[in-house]
């Protein structure tokens, strides 16, 4: 990691999908799983960069000079509370890394995923119906703007032991139909802040669905909708990554966005810019009514994620407030989107410098979490597990090799 700061242990990304290569120093160099930092700043969706977190393209001062290091963040509570979480949950995740596998939580048995070549640098997952995209991080680069070349893409069905190859890419991103994606594409050496890229629907097969479309310049897909492609910007400006809802048939922009904390085929959340009272907004799509969902105290919310059905948005929410002013901790809270009503996950409340990972589990309404656990030096990860109506977390330690880490974006699906 070439100065970048992370909260936590190293895991993946939340950035959009690690598409910004460029500030975190092409997200892995040869050899290492990568120092993996969604703590640094902006979540999955570019959310808010948390107080103290040096946020993307914060790494130096406009005179070139270093930039100070921020200050030393609230660490306790290190890990969530609850009861030990039952063999019989039968909970199994997908492991990222350079060896993708699949892990059963009550064991701790790792099954490795067949067909992925072994490469020096890790692979990024991404969420899509039934399964997951899989592709390997391009190694770093000098220019750090220049588009790599195209990597090879994957497919692994959900609970499948082995991958099938769909095509090559320089991103992937989530369609809205089942079992579809996006693969982006950029001309080799391009600067991808000012060029346009290219973008192709195809099954998890690699069977085109449709025409080949020419992406405005400068921006990549976060995620298809009902609506059209929410595009995101490549590089960030003035520290803020600008998203719009595109119409490809049209190539008309529709709508526009900051701080984007979910999206799925049917809504998207964002966190406006407040102060006093923070609301998270949410839309339906297509065409469909703007709710707000008021967050508690001076809270505000950095991620999110939609459970399958879209009634219910997880929220990764600040609470309390240090003696110097800045938020205190990290906890999950849970919405009703058409009510607004939110109500906290109990014992997932962490210091504010601790990393919570959380999604919720395809096809069910369990939320799923985690954070990274440093027990007498081992390399673990405690698990959390919690469904709506549950008056308690279940939580459970696994170990995992010190290359590997859970997935937990499980995305809408």
């Amino acid at each position: 990691m070439n100065d970048t700061i992370s909260y936590g242990r190293d895991r993946e990304p939340r950035w959009p999908r690690c598409r910004k290569l460029a500030v975190v120093g092409a997200c892995v160099t040869a050899g290492l799983a990568a120092a993996f930092i969604w703590h640094l700043g902006a979540g999955r969706h570019g959310g808010q960069p948390r107080p103290g977190a040096l946020g993307p393209g914060a790494t130096a001062q406009g005179d070139g000079s270093a930039a100070a290091a921020p200050s030393p963040l609230p660490t306790t509570p290190p890990l969530m509370t609850g009861q030990p979480l039952p063999p019989a949950a039968g909970l199994r995740l997908l492991l990222g890394g350079q060896r993708p596998a699949w892990l059963m939580v009550s064991s701790g048995r790792a099954e490795p995923i067949r067909g992925l070549p072994g490469r020096g640098n890790s692979y990024q997952l991404v969420r899509i119906a039934g399964g997951w995209a899989a592709q390997p991080f391009p190694p770093a680069a000098r220019c750090a703007r220049c588009a790599p070349s195209p990597l090879p893409v994957y497919y692994v069905a959900d609970g499948s032991p082995a991958a099938s190859r769909i095509g090559t890419a320089y991103d992937t991103a989530p369609a809205a139909a089942p079992g579809a994606l996006w693969l982006v594409s950029f001309r080799r050496g391009a600067d991808m802040s000012t060029a346009a890229g290219t973008a192709q629907e195809v099954s998890v097969t690699g069977l085109a669905l449709g025409p080949r479309f020419r992406l405005p310049a400068g921006y990549v897909i976060d995620q298809g909708t009902r609506a059209g492609l929410l595009l995101v910007q490549e590089q960030a400006r003035s520290g803020t990554f600008r998203y719009e809802l595109w119409d490809p048939g049209t190539r008309r922009m529709t709508r526009s966005f900051v701080n984007v904390i979910a999206a799925s085929p049917t809504e998207i959340a964002w966190m406006p810019a407040c102060t006093v009272l923070c609301r998270v907004q949410v839309l339906g799509l297509p065409g469909g009514r703007t709710e707000e969902i008021a967050l508690p105290g001076r809270g505000t919310a950095s991620q999110g994620a939609f459970s399958p059905d879209g009634r219910l948005l997880a929220l990764l929410v600040t609470a309390g407030v240090t003696a110097d002013g800045h938020p205190a901790a990290n906890q999950l809270m849970v919405a009703i989107v058409a009510s607004g009503r939110i109500a906290a996950v109990p014992g997932t409340k962490v210091g504010i410098g601790i990393g919570i990972g959380f999604g919720w589990q395809p096809g069910s309404r369990r939320l799923i979490a985690d954070v990274a656990a440093d027990t007498q030096g081992r390399h673990e990860w405690q698990i959390g597990v919690w469904q709506p109506g549950n008056a308690r977390l279940a939580t459970a330690l696994v170990r995992v090799s010190n290359q590997s880490w859970p997935v937990i974006d499980l995305g809408p699906y």
